[in-house]
């Protein structure tokens, strides 16, 4: 796990202040003229509440957490996970991500610095600060004013009347929103990349794989089941009522699912002949589940399950509210119920220990690198952005030992919107030689009946949405990422992120001897050399692409590894050991110590490893364009209310 030490240096390195306001100073100000902090950035007055509270008036008064429960002592983190007390009616598209980082102590410890509490040992002094990822790391000093009517919180608590974390992280949510109302109406997974700083995956009409390949079944299992080996984040939810789906809604509603609600998964067993289960938990309604499907507590198919194995699973529970639910059971066709009423999955994928990432911050600028995608236009093409990466880590479980990836392009928002991008965006991904450091015109231009210079991966269009990412299965080699606008001459920032799986040591690169090698009559422009490329197909459970070829890469030793253009990036240093342990029930997910029991900075057993700090960062050609470099640039602030432009202009 990472230590106190190497958490407040990841903190000073990597994160800045919102307002240039520095938590150390002013509480140091605040001990020394011995009066509690207020914060002149986010007043307690009534603009900055609900709409939906204001009519409260009077009533609503702002409250310190030792007033609301005195005579008790409040306290920030609690030494168990205490859960949440939910409004009715308010707007919960946060709480799964506050569910996952209460859940993983490495998580709530960096977005929760420990520094700070209620105690005079603890320097109390009315002030605290949290972390949020808007891009990159913000650090947001707030005060412990929060409003209350008739001495209750009006909005997010703690279910324990004396930890205060939730409602304090909530406010500091709304001061980087702007106020308490533009804090509504965002997507849960929005939540969880700025929280965590994870890379986003979504994948839709899962229920459409119910008549499809089985390959296509057991593949999203096993991503289902790594994502929750290696501590990321996956939440589940419905599509939006319709008059096609809404007797479809209702039967799911009649089991004890509830349509309106995400739900995270938390825990994935695989129960052996061709058994396997999913844990998940209501993490946004305000009742007790009632599941009665597949695997629900008092159904049949738990009579062919040991007592044993019952036992570890209801025991790895910790009565979170969860439940689980059947994922697929060959035998009986029952038994897929997760498949058969969910209809989207959002991977937020956090671990940066066992798999890597790439990042790559870059902005179009006209004239410069802002060519577009327009047909034919391969000469203004080649100006677009190119980021380069090396995959060497084929999936040893894949039959065609391909490797895995998931690619994230993200741009700022319209300041009037919380989903549309100020473009329409989009990627095509290439396979080049090894030694290839730019792609020019000639490379995109350029056709051969045998497949070469196509795309191997691309985003099947070009949106204005605020994010756009697909998955990948690519054979082993080098690629070019080519982030564009739809049209040319559109400026505008941008950060592109390749999330690389990781399965073992690293297999080499084989040479392409018979590669077309392009000299370009520009001399400024560097020699591209060409590898093998084959046409993309695209699986119709998400926007995941794989590549179809003849010759199937078998090696023995598997790795994965990032480069830049023209030079090798830095290594990853691990700041956290994963935690892998034992136990003869396949089962991930939960926050026990599989490795044994330590204590954590809040005083509670820490959960599995969550690895969320630090990645590869990526460099590419003509990110910045020619106008000026990189180095200076201030990279955008996405989903807070600012909107800083880069340094440099």
């Amino acid at each position: 796990m990472v230590s106190d030490s190497d958490s407040e240096s990841i903190a000073s390195n990597h994160t800045e202040y919102l307002f240039e306001q520095n938590f150390q100073e002013l509480r140091a100000e605040a001990l020394k003229s011995k009066k509690l902090f207020e914060d002149s950035e986010f007043l307690p007055q009534e603009e900055f509440l609900r709409d939906r509270s204001k009519h409260y008036g009077s009533e609503v008064v702002w409250l310190r957490p030792h007033d609301i429960v005195r005579p008790d002592l409040p306290i920030l983190v609690s030494n168990k996970n205490e859960g949440f007390d939910i409004r009715q009616g308010m707007d919960g598209w946060y709480v799964p991500a506050f569910s996952a980082i209460s859940d993983s102590d490495a998580l709530l410890r960096h977005v929760i610095p420990p520094d700070q509490g209620f105690s005079e040992a603890e320097n109390y002094a009315g002030i605290f600060h949290f972390r949020f990822w808007f891009g990159r790391w913000i650090e947001i000093v707030i005060d412990d004013l929060l409003p209350t009517r008739r001495g209750n919180l009006i909005y997010m608590q703690s279910a324990s009347r004396v930890e205060f974390w939730p409602a304090l992280l909530e406010k500091a949510y709304a001061k980087a929103k702007g106020t308490y109302e533009l804090l509504n109406n965002w997507l849960p997974i929005d939540a969880c990349i700025e929280l965590t700083g994870g890379c986003p995956e979504r994948v839709k009409n899962i229920s459409r794989l119910l008549s499809g390949e089985q390959k296509q079944i057991d593949r999203l299992f096993a991503d289902i089941l790594r994502a929750n080996q290696n501590g990321n984040i996956p939440l589940v939810s419905f599509h939006a009522k319709t008059h096609a789906n809404a007797n479809r809604q209702q039967d799911t509603r009649s089991l004890g699912l509830e349509p309106r609600y995400v739900y995270r998964i938390t825990q994935v067993a695989d129960l052996g002949q061709g058994r396997q289960i999913i844990r998940i938990k209501n993490c946004s309604g305000w009742t007790n589940p009632q599941w009665t499907g597949s695997w629900s507590p008092d159904d049949a198919s738990w009579l062919n399950v040991s007592d044993s194995v019952r036992r570890e699973l209801d025991g790895e529970a910790f009565h979170d509210g969860g439940f689980w639910i059947g994922f697929q059971e060959q035998s009986y066709f029952r038994n897929n119920d997760f498949l058969r009423h969910f209809d989207t999955i959002d991977f937020c994928h956090i671990n940066k220990e066992t798999d890597k990432e790439a990042v790559f911050n870059g902005r179009w600028e006209v004239g410069s690198n802002a060519g577009g995608v327009q047909k034919g236009d391969f000469k203004n093409y080649a100006k677009n952005p190119q980021c380069f990466i090396e995959l060497k880590s084929p999936n040893p479980e894949d039959p065609d030992k391909y490797c895995s990836a998931v690619i994230s392009l993200m741009q700022r928002r319209q300041q009037a919107s919380k989903v549309k991008g100020v473009n329409k965006i989009g990627f095509r991904t290439y396979r080049v030689d090894r030694d290839a450091d730019e792609l020019t015109s000639q490379f995109f231009s350029y056709r051969r009946n045998d497949g070469r210079h196509k795309a191997v991966a691309k985003t099947p269009t070009w949106q204005d949405g605020r994010e756009s990412n697909i998955r990948v299965r690519l054979p082993v080699g080098r690629y070019c990422i080519v982030p564009s606008t739809y049209m040319p001459d559109m400026e505008g920032d941008f950060i592109l992120r390749v999330h690389i799986e990781t399965f073992g040591p690293e297999v080499e690169m084989e040479d392409s001897s018979d590669s077309d090698t392009f000299i370009c009559n520009d001399p400024n422009e560097t020699t591209a050399l060409v590898a093998r490329t084959a046409t993309p197909t695209f699986s119709e459970r998400s926007v995941r692409s794989e590549l179809k070829f003849g010759d199937q890469r078998s090696a023995a030793s598997r790795t994965t590894s990032v480069q830049g253009s023209r030079s090798n990036l830095a290594r990853y240093k691990p700041l956290e050991e994963l935690r892998s342990g034992g136990g003869n029930t396949p089962i991930y997910g939960s926050r026990r110590e599989l490795g044994g029991s330590r204590t954590s900075v809040y005083g509670r057993p820490e959960g599995r490893a969550t690895p969320i700090y630090g990645s590869t960062s990526g460099r590419g050609s003509n990110l910045y364009g020619s106008r000026s470099g990189a180095a200076g640039r201030t990279t955008p602030l996405y989903g807070s209310k600012l909107d800083l432009h880069n340094s440099n202009k």
